[in-house]
Formats: structure tokens, sequence, C-alpha cells
């Protein structure tokens, strides 16, 4: 982690809200699978994806760990492992894909980490209810974490490309 300033942690703790309100606002929404009320669009993801890139990997983990505290106590407690799982497989996915591989796209690796998320969601369900027959629903779920996927690595896309420097240059 970068040396903390007043300036770094506020930006960060707005984007916290931000994102946090995002994944409050989609959840309270209807389930677009009524077959896995859990995958969304993922909306807060594309500031995830944002701290990743602006503020780096380690910021990013523990923005990714904050998120899910802070959704967790807002929504129900119930939803944090399964939360928590898919956050930190996207985590690590985008992460992974950006820090090593700089010449891949945003959308690309946000597709990789919403394909992983909806498949470590879906493995903390089939743990919990200890039903195995839920993992048949992973290639609509994977399909629909594609298009998903895009859309959030398009909109981190225009943030990093059109929000003002002043707000994504932290040295």
């Amino acid at each position: 982690m970068k040396h903390f300033t007043a300036r770094r942690v506020a930006s960060l703790g707005v984007l916290l809200a931000l994102a946090s309100t995002l994944f409050i606002v989609e959840s309270l929404l209807p389930p677009l699978l009524p077959m896995a009320p859990y995958v969304r669009i993922g909306l807060a993801n594309s500031v995830v994806l944002f701290v990743i890139v602006v503020f780096g990997a380690a910021d990013g983990l523990l923005f990714v760990l904050l998120k899910n505290a802070v959704t967790a106590l807002a929504v129900s407690p119930f939803v944090l492992p399964f939360n928590l799982a898919g956050s930190l497989a996207a985590y690590l996915a985008m992460t992974v894909l950006y820090l090593l591989f700089p010449k891949v796209s945003l959308a690309s690796a946000s597709v990789a980490g919403a394909i992983l998320s909806n498949i470590a969601r879906t493995a903390v369900a089939v743990l919990l209810m200890r039903a195995g027959s839920l993992f048949i629903q992973l290639p609509v779920i994977c399909a629909f974490g594609v298009a998903a996927g895009v859309i959030v690595g398009v909109l981190t896309t225009f943030l990093i490309k059109y929000l003002p420097e002043r707000l994504t240059k932290f040295s």
C-alpha cells in the first residue's frame, strides 16, 4: 500500500460508499435470473476495478474486504459467504490479468472476474446447501457473466478515461 494521505483515504472512502450503494441498490432489484438470485450485473465491480487500476492491488484487496463488510451489514449477514467468495475470486482474476498482462483490456479482465465470481458463488451455494446439482446452472450464469463483465469493463474504462486527472492521479 502506498502512503496514506488524507486525500487518498477520503477518495477511497467516497469510492467505498459508491460501491456499497451500487451493490445495495442492485440487491433491491428483482433477480435477473430467477434460478440464481445472487447473479447481478455487479456495477459495484466497476468501482473495484477502478480502485485496482488507480490505487493498486493492495488497496484493491482492502477495498474488496471493506465493501463486503459494509454490504453484509446493510443487506444481510447471510450474503457474506457468497459475496466474499465472489468478490475475492473476481478481485484475483482482475488483478492478475491487469498486472501480469498489461495489454489485456479492462473489459476482458472484468469478464474473467465475472465468470470466476459466478463459479465461486455457485460453489459456496453448493457447499452450504449440499446440492451439487446447482452446478448445472453454471453455463447459463457464466454466459450472463460475460455480458455483465463487458458492461462493467466498459464502464470502468470510461471512468478512467473521462474522469478529471485530479480524481485519478494520486502520486
